[in-house]
């Protein structure tokens, strides 16, 4: 890909460009590659109005390279690339050829996004749509859910599944909760809800006014102490990462043979598949950027591994905040953390313009068999 990048200067007396502003070319046509698309053109254009110079988006046509004495002269600063698939993709800047500053200022940015034009993977969590059985107690299968977020705590259960999604797992444990503590048992919850026990988890509030303790680390199982070993009983906590639930419970059931607990079937699964499918494209990217303002649990997972693993997190908030030495990698994994995706396509949409591009989508799904229905024989 790299021997097909070409850095030019073109000059043109037909293209009008007004005073203090740069064109920023949405496609144009080289005298000899011929058409040349510009995915990345909102990306640079937003890092030229940082820069403090109007931007006016607009394709070259064929005509604005050639000779025509009756516009002033316009420099063009430019470079392209052939696409594997065939045609070609670039980046254009046009100026008043006497604007000496906008002149500066396009060859700066030509200059920066060259030097990370290269291949790459980028990777992306796929989203699902969730289906509740009928009359079973939670989905039959609990999907990783949408990378979309806002900073309203009402986007997302508990659990870590999107509101829309009608996953009954934190009604299931209170009442399992509550059953547990109505027999005088001693209940402790495993795991922490996918919010935290932060001042933003309600769950786990309401837990703890219930009565039950907590349990998070097969370490805590080893070191519990309790009232009476035979009425000891548990609940995994809503949005807890089941496998790690499962090294917790294997302490306990070993320390307290008698343990009785919530059943399995109300269990949800999103923040397991969340971390599966998040730990597995982390592991093979260089560069994690999580686009817009909000928080959801593909990005708070994502963070937590990303800090444990040395990954690179930059938190691109506005398309002005990703810079040059924010994609100088092969592997790049984009989530979303906003309702709308604005953000997010904008990135994904630029990455497609500064190198031939190849999309990744990953899908991890758990799912649980519904319960099988029992069937009595009469006997005349």
């Amino acid at each position: 890909m790299n021997r097909s990048v070409l850095s030019e200067v073109f000059h043109s007396t037909t293209l009008r460009v007004f005073p203090g502003t740069l064109v920023v070319a949405v496609s144009w046509r080289h005298p000899s590659r011929g058409p040349v698309d510009c995915p990345a053109h909102r990306l640079v254009g937003a890092h030229v109005r940082r820069a403090g110079v109007t931007t006016d988006h607009r394709p070259l046509h064929d005509g604005d390279l050639r000779d025509d004495l009756t516009a002033p002269p316009t420099t063009v600063v430019a470079v392209s690339y052939e696409k594997p698939e065939g045609g070609h993709c670039g980046i254009a800047l046009a100026a008043r050829s006497e604007d000496t500053a906008a002149l500066q200022l396009a060859h700066r940015q030509i200059e920066s996004w060259k030097a990370v034009l290269r291949t790459r993977r980028v990777l992306h969590v796929a989203p699902r749509t969730a289906k509740s059985t009928v009359n079973g107690p939670r989905p039959r299968s609990t999907p990783v859910p949408p990378q979309s977020s806002s900073n309203s705590p009402s986007s997302w259960q508990t659990c870590g599944c999107p509101a829309r999604v009608g996953c009954p797992s934190a009604e299931n444990v209170q009442l399992s909760l509550r059953r547990f503590l109505d027999r005088g048992d001693e209940v402790v919850v495993v795991g922490v809800p996918a919010g935290g026990r932060g001042a933003g988890a309600t769950w786990s509030k309401g837990a703890l006014r219930e009565g039950a303790g907590w349990v998070v680390t097969p370490q805590q199982a080893e070191t519990l102490a309790v009232v009476d070993p035979d009425r000891l009983a548990f609940v995994v906590a809503p949005g807890a990462v089941v496998s790690e639930a499962a090294a917790v419970l294997k302490v306990l059931r070993r320390r307290f043979p008698r343990l009785r607990g919530q059943h399995p079937r109300e269990w949800c699964y999103t923040m397991d598949d969340l971390h599966t499918a998040t730990g597995s494209l982390l592991a093979q990217s260089d560069v994690l950027l999580v686009t817009g303002r909000g928080i959801s649990p593909a990005v708070r997972v994502a963070v937590t591994y990303a800090a444990r693993t040395g990954v690179r997190v930059f938190d691109i908030t506005a398309l002005d905040r990703l810079r040059p030495e924010d994609i100088d990698a092969a592997t790049i994994t984009v989530l979303d953390a906003e309702d709308d995706g604005r953000e997010y396509r904008g990135v994904t949409r630029a990455l497609d313009g500064l190198g031939p591009t190849n999309h990744v989508w990953r899908h991890v799904s758990t799912s649980t068999a519904a319960p099988r229905s029992t069937r009595t024989l009469t006997v005349p």
